[in-house]
């Protein structure tokens, strides 16, 4: 597992990307759910504006999900926001 995920750039609003990045690594299980399932679901809402930062977030999301080596805690926050499609 690598140490972090590692998002260079920075958002819409000028923030480091990598402080996204570092908020979904210190996040437990349970607080990476609820961040993902908002970030999956702003990502479809947002499907209007390709340059929206919800995007590359809710890529982050599954991202971070891969680094830690478990890919299911992003399916499991998909199916949370969306139910089994």
């Amino acid at each position: 597992m690598a140490d972090k995920l590692i998002l260079t750039g920075v958002s819409n609003y000028k923030k480091p990307r990598q402080e996204f990045a570092d908020k979904l690594a210190a996040a437990t299980e349970e607080e990476y759910l609820k961040i993902a399932e908002q970030f999956i679901w702003l990502s479809a809402y947002a499907s209007n504006n390709r340059r929206s930062d919800y995007h590359w977030q809710h890529d982050a999301c599954r991202d971070e999900a891969d680094r830690r080596g478990k890919p299911e805690l992003y399916r499991q926050a998909y199916r949370n926001t969306w139910g089994d499609t």
